[in-house]
């Protein structure tokens, strides 16, 4: 088994498409991608390419993981997934050279019929013994490992992988994430999703907390790599994204122009302290533009939630034909925003059920 999977939040397949092709369409000049196998509503799998592996660990923003899936197997209990798996390195696993060392992880194991740690325990020694009999001595660390091992379960089938990039929302340029943070991967799903054009459109977060939003999109806009640090070039160094973040906290504001710094941005994104409710059309670039926000929300709504998400709705009628995309986990935030949305689709804020909101202003 040789495979390139990607794994988002559920909802997010065609988001994590999308961005794989104009990623691979500008880096491997002009290569198309095959249709990928899909694993739910946040997995993609394609046959794996060594170059479109490479592009996805470096570039790719809207996932949560990279990986590389070597084994498989059916079996529903520890005993015959130990056996079966023994069986599969023993065979073929080359990748599992002699010195290597692996630490494991195990995700989304909920419906196996044992725990994540039991799994995690059989599916280390399988990796050892079998590795063994090809005469290889592999050994675990947990904190030094040259492979690192994720273990997944779907439809019924466990996977082994290589995780090629670790925790992908680890982009290393937020160091005060302030109250709620938004992960920065669900952030650059949210850009994808806004269709943001960067060469044409104004971006503007109004409610910017820490500036992630923001600096996802000037990131996106130049295909920058995921991790603050690489050595990797930007895909769309040509390209000079203008993005506006405002935030009523002027400690995170300060916050936010910190992190636009550190993550190469802080040309692109002018940051801003004060009321959203505040920012007039007028003090803005000339042409289009799309408004991207994950305003405040509750289970419940109080009065000020009420009078907050009427007036956004009295505050964007001043941006005729623009668009404004909101990632809300409220119910009642679409009635009372008082604007008839063209999108509305189920997007996970964690733990709360939310949706994603795009209207045409």
């Amino acid at each position: 088994m040789d495979e390139l999977t990607l794994i988002g939040a559920p909802g997010t397949n065609k988001v994590m498409a999308g961005e794989l092709s104009r990623l691979v369409g500008r880096a491997l000049s002009g290569e198309r991608l095959p249709q990928p196998r899909k694993s739910g509503t946040g997995g993609l799998t394609y046959p794996w390419d060594d170059e479109v592996a490479r592009v996805a660990a470096t570039y790719h923003r809207t996932c949560a993981r990279v990986l590389r899936d070597r084994l498989s197997s059916t079996a529903a209990r520890l005993e015959p997934l130990y056996d079966d798996l023994v069986e599969q390195v023993a065979a073929s696993a080359d990748w599992l050279a002699d010195g290597a060392t692996i630490s494991v992880q195990a995700r989304r194991v909920v419906q196996f019929a044992a725990g994540e740690r039991q799994i995690v325990g059989t599916v280390k020694n399988a990796l050892v013994d079998g590795a063994a009999r090809r005469g290889a001595a592999v050994r675990v660390d947990p904190d030094h490992a040259d492979l690192e091992i994720s273990v997944r379960l779907h439809e019924g089938t466990i996977t082994v992988a290589i995780d090629l990039g670790g925790p992908m929302h680890m982009r290393g340029y937020r160091t005060n994430a302030g109250p709620a943070p938004l992960r920065e991967t669900m952030a650059a799903t949210l850009v994808m999703l806004s269709r943001h054009d960067s060469r044409r459109e104004v971006f503007l977060d109004p409610m910017a907390g820490s500036g992630t939003i923001a600096i996802e999109a000037a990131l996106m806009a130049r295909a920058m790599p995921v991790r603050v640090g690489s050595a990797a070039p930007p895909l769309f160094a040509d390209t000079e994204p203008v993005v506006f973040a405002n935030e009523l906290d002027p400690r995170m504001a300060d916050a936010s122009r910190d992190h636009a710094g550190v993550a190469g941005v802080g040309d692109f994104v002018r940051v801003r302290s004060g009321d959203a409710r505040a920012i007039d059309r007028a003090d803005l670039p000339d042409g289009p533009g799309v408004i991207v926000c994950n305003p405040p929300y509750g289970e419940r709504i109080g009065a000020d939630l009420e009078t907050l998400y009427a007036e956004i709705g009295e505050w964007l009628r001043q941006f005729g034909g623009w668009r404004a995309c909101f990632l809300v986990a409220n119910p009642n935030f679409e009635d009372l925003l008082g604007i008839r949305p063209r999108i509305k689709k189920p997007l996970s804020v964690h733990p709360l059920k939310g949706y994603f909101y795009l209207y045409d202003l």
